[in-house]
């Protein structure tokens, strides 16, 4: 994210640690060892670092700093930005006019030394991440204005006319000590952050005129609480006190109910708040306030909301817009439940009023009675309203001296009234009415009416707190740390399915050299492909030169329009600064020019290479070529022989020939499949004479063929292969603390001293080492002792050479006990019998006792499964991908006790994939022996034994195997493809 220009950044690329997220870039000081960058607003919006945005740098050599950046509103909303096919002012789509005082500080005071901070500026000229929450004030993206800029339609004035994310001010913090970035806070990763507050606020005219439908409910409830009395009131009860008194009319008797504008305060006098916190309404202003600090669940249930999250945590994304339009249905129930509640208090609103009316020649009988229904209930009544003349006025005041003693005599008549209104019965009908109002007049419409703005919403923005960007390094002891590392507090993607920009708040980042080597040093990468044609579905072999030794790069396809296809490839480059690996075209590929690059992950340098794309009957007419692997063997060893571009259906005879063009041994003829290529075995016959010779295939019907070198060995020596590729074993592979193991080692450098170690599973030793010298056959035996006191689990052996060249591991189950388990029966299982590169495999074990202690361990190329307590019923299993370290071909799983020493194992075949492209889809079809997929019809594939020998050669430079091991990985790879059953 820190960018002089856009231009750097775009040549940079660098292993990150989350998908999707841009290769770091602290590339101000590229030549220096070690530099710092922090800013209050960063973004790739702008082309060059804004120095109002409290931006400030610092370089090792030239400007170590420390040196500060304040951030200035004012110049920083004048800012022109382009967005999309737009330039328009910052201040046009982002307002930071309540921000504090924030500023920034950077240093790099040596290679292994700087430090990156942004946040509040304190009196003492210091910046701190310290501080209360309204010190770092307010940011604020007017997301409306942003979607119609980009072209996003679905939003009118009509659903929505303001729409803004109110982002508290974030700081960042990042310290490198002694080679170490470090975890100052102990919480989500590497850095720390802090992210003030966060919310996002709407205005909607739909909203405001929900308020109406309110009011218009409270007036169908009062006219519901009129019926209902109406319907239950036993008048002729409350009529008949009134029939000892001489002269007095029958009274009329009316139900009077004014609760509407208490309910309708209820609801909209102040805001609601849904049960979750996550969104306040207040439909008096037509706003909705969500607060996304809300849809934060901390894992450890740990009270830091916000700041305490893992790094790169999605708190926004299109997942999560649903969740809000459903709290807005939720939000509804609270009003029907606030409605209800209201009815009750409200009931002093409702009055039965009993009148006498009567005219005569001399005078008026006018006697009122009302009755507030809730007081009366509760014997507090109200004195009659005596407004009688001439000769009834006696009459009137015998009657109001009456009605003023009846008190106790109403309270069983509107009793039962009053209890239906506040029953269950009661709630269920006013609930019922309201439910039929709400979903008439506010949910359906404003759900309705607001789904396009969150439909919108999930295009325009995503939000990631914590968000990281890292890359790492290697030391000269093989451990690989991090050296360049961005942090920022809160960061916006803008059209987060293009990314078209991204605005990045509270930032900080170092860049380190931790072997205080003064930085990578010159690179000249150069990169090749071979075959430079293939047709849709084929692989060719990238082969890069003059990369960062040691390192990582990445090499990605790219298609005749200059867009990316399928998922970068990342390589691991050697003490040489060279690789090779496999680039698979997919099968549904356009034909046409494609490019390979290959870019250095230290440098940012890159290389291309051209290649064509063409259709199969393309690839039958260019020359045919041939290879074979191993180049070089043994007398009776056998070698695989690859050809492509030859005739399809032609049969083809395949033979040895000396250095003075004689025949050795028989020819092998093998028939090219549809893609015009084939896949067979030769064997070297075993009176064959040491030397170079040549492996010739002729089509039959006298068309061109091809030859590839091989080298005969002479038995007497050793292998130029059997030095390379180092693997030890250790026997036992499970023992007591105290036992003695026997490590065997092959393929190392044949005079060196190798170190072996026992370590845990973070690489802490375990015990004191022992040393060791390669024989002249590679290989070494030695014994080592696993220190008493050691615990139980999976330890590691690690052999080491002493001249630095490549090493090798294996794990090894220390238990408390072994051979122990009472005879119990335990049992082992795969989930899959077979998998292919890529694909995920799981290991079951049954029979221990529950909480027991279990480790597992992968055997032919081994590795350590961590330990696991069996489950209530004795169960433990492990999910583990299949990579690079398991060969095709069998493999075992074993699962130890730790507690009884007892173990149960289980087998499974790793096989090719039959694409080549290593996918792991999962789904297994047409990969195990016998299968009745497409590639067991009639012979193997050659696309397909093509990709299974990438596999087998690995994604590496190509190395010779250890005699017959590579025949013998062929030959599975061939009976896997042709159907056989060869495992």
């Amino acid at each position: 994210m820190w960018r002089r220009t856009l231009a750097t950044a775009a040549a940079s690329a660098v292993v990150v640690t989350a998908t999707g997220l841009p290769a770091v870039a602290v590339d101000n000081y590229p030549e220096e060892p070690a530099e710092a960058a922090a800013s209050v607003l960063d973004s790739t919006l702008f082309q060059n670092a804004l120095l109002a945005a409290a931006y400030s740098d610092a370089g090792s050599e030239s400007n170590p700093g420390p040196n500060e950046g304040n951030l200035n509103v004012e110049l920083l909303g004048s800012e022109l930005i382009r967005l999309g096919d737009v330039e328009v002012p910052l201040d046009e789509i982002l307002d930071f006019g309540q921000l504090g005082a924030l500023a920034s500080k950077s240093e790099a005071t040596s290679a292994t030394d700087a430090y990156a901070v942004s946040g509040l500026a304190g009196a003492d000229g210091g910046v701190t991440l310290d501080g209360e929450t309204e010190d770092f004030g307010k940011a604020s993206v007017d997301v409306l204005s942003v979607a119609r800029l980009l072209g996003v339609d679905g939003l009118t004035d009509e659903i929505v006319d303001q729409l803004l994310l109110e982002a508290g001010a974030g700081a960042a913090e990042v310290k490198a000590e002694d080679g170490v970035i470090l975890d100052q806070d102990g919480v989500g990763g590497l850095g720390q952050y802090r992210v003030a507050d966060l919310d996002l606020f709407l205005h909607s005219p739909v909203i405001e005129n929900a308020a109406s439908s309110v009011y218009d409910i409270g007036g169908t409830i009062d006219t519901t609480v009129e019926s209902l009395i109406n319907d239950n009131l036993d008048q002729s009860a409350l009529t008949g006190l009134f029939d000892a008194i001489p002269g007095v009319p029958t009274p009329s008797i009316t139900v009077d109910s004014n609760m509407q504008e208490n309910l309708f305060q209820s609801v909209v006098g102040e805001p609601i708040t849904s049960a979750n916190q996550l969104i306040t309404i207040d439909l008096s202003t037509g706003t909705l306030e969500v607060h996304l600090d809300k849809l934060v669940d901390n894992p450890d249930e740990t009270e830091g909301g916000l700041n305490e999250l893992p790094p790169n945590y999605e708190l926004i994304d299109d997942t999560t817009y649903p969740l809000i339009a459903e709290t807005v249905h939720e939000l509804m129930q609270e009003v029907t439940r606030i409605l209800l509640g209201a009815i009750e208090d409200s009931l002093n609103s409702v009055t039965i009023n009993i009148a006498f009316n009567e005219e005569g020649p001399l005078g008026t009988l006018d006697v009122s009675w009302s009755l507030p229904l809730a007081d009366a209930v509760n014997g507090n009544f109200p004195e009659a309203v005596n407004n009688s003349t001439g000769t009834l006025a006696p009459v009137a005041t015998v009657l109001v001296n009456t009605i003023n003693t009846l008190g106790p005599a109403l309270a069983p008549i509107l009793g039962p009234v009053y209890d239906l209104l506040i029953s269950d019965e009661g709630d269920n009908i006013f609930e019922l009415l309201i439910n039929d109002l709400k979903t008439d007049s506010i949910t359906a419409p404003v759900r309705e009416l607001l789904s396009p703005v969150f439909d919108v919403l999930a295009q325009v923005i995503s939000i990631t707190i914590n968000r990281q960007v890292s890359e790492t390094t290697t030391t000269p002891e093989g451990e690989e740390v991090v050296s360049n590392f961005d942090l920022s507090a809160l960061s916006l993607a803008l059209l987060p399915a293009n990314e078209v920009a991204r605005i990045n708040l509270g930032n900080a980042a170092v860049r380190i050299s931790p072997n205080g080597d003064g930085g990578p040093g010159e690179v000249d990468p150069s990169l090749s492909v071979n075959p430079d044609s293939v047709a849709p579905g084929q692989s060719t072999v990238a082969t890069g030169e003059g990369y960062t030794p040691d390192s990582t790069a990445t090499v990605q396809l790219i298609d005749p329009e200059g867009n990316p296809v399928g998922d970068p490839i990342p390589v691991d480059t050697d003490s040489e600064g060279g690789f090779s690996t496999p680039v698979t075209v997919p099968a549904d590929a356009e034909l046409g020019d494609y490019t390979v690059v290959g870019t250095d992950d230290t440098t940012g340098e890159a290389a291309e290479a051209p290649l064509a794309v063409v259709s199969g009957s393309d690839i039958c007419a260019m020359d045919p070529t041939l290879t074979v692997e191993p180049s070089a063997a043994y007398p009776g060893d056998t070698v695989s022989v690859v050809g492509q571009g030859f005739p399809a259906g032609v049969p083809v005879s395949v033979q040895l020939f000396d250095a003075e063009g004689n025949p050795v041994g028989d020819a092998v003829t093998v028939t090219p499949d549809e893609a015009c290529g084939f896949i067979t075995d030769l064997t070297i016959p075993e009176d064959a004479e040491p030397g170079d010779h040549t492996v010739e295939a002729e089509p039959e019907d006298g068309s061109e063929g091809a030859e590839a070198p091989l080298e005969v060995l002479d038995p007497d020596t050793n292998n130029p292969g059997e030095c390379t590729d180092p693997t030890i074993t250790a026997d036992p592979t499970m023992v007591e603390a105290g036992d003695e193991v026997m490590i065997t080692g092959t393929g190392f450098p044949a005079g060196s001293t190798v170190t072996v170690q026992l370590q845990d599973l973070d690489g802490n030793k375990i015990g004191d080492p022992v040393t060791v010298v390669v024989n002249d056959d590679c290989g070494f035996e030695t014994p080592i002792t696993v220190p008493e006191g050691t615990p139980p689990g999976v330890i590691i052996v690690d052999a080491q050479p002493d001249d630095g060249s490549e090493g090798a591991q294996t794990p090894i189950a220390v238990c408390e006990t072994t051979g122990g388990g009472d005879g119990r029966e335990l049992t082992a299982w795969f989930e899959e019998p077979t998998r292919t590169h890529g694909q995920e495999q799981t290991f079951y074990a049954s029979g221990f006792e529950p909480g027991e202690e279990v480790v597992g361990i992968i055997n032919s190329t081994s590795f350590a499964l961590q330990a696991q307590a069996a489950d209530e019923d004795g169960n433990v299993q492990w999910t583990f991908t299949v990579d690079e370290r398991l060969d095709v071909g069998r493999h075992q799983g074993i699962a130890v006790s730790t507690v009884e020493g007892d173990s149960a194992m289980a087998t499974f075949d790793v096989v090719a994939s039959a694409t080549g492209d290593g996918d792991g889809d999962g789904d297994g079809d047409g990969a195990g022996a016998g299968s009745d997929g497409p590639l067991a019809s009639t012979g193997a594939n050659v696309t397909a034994l093509i990709a299974a020998t990438v596999l087998l050669l690995g994604a590496g430079a190509v190395m010779i195997k250890r005699r017959r091991e590579i025949s013998q990985a062929f030959s599975t790879a061939m009976g896997r493809f042709s159907g056989s059953s060869n495992a």
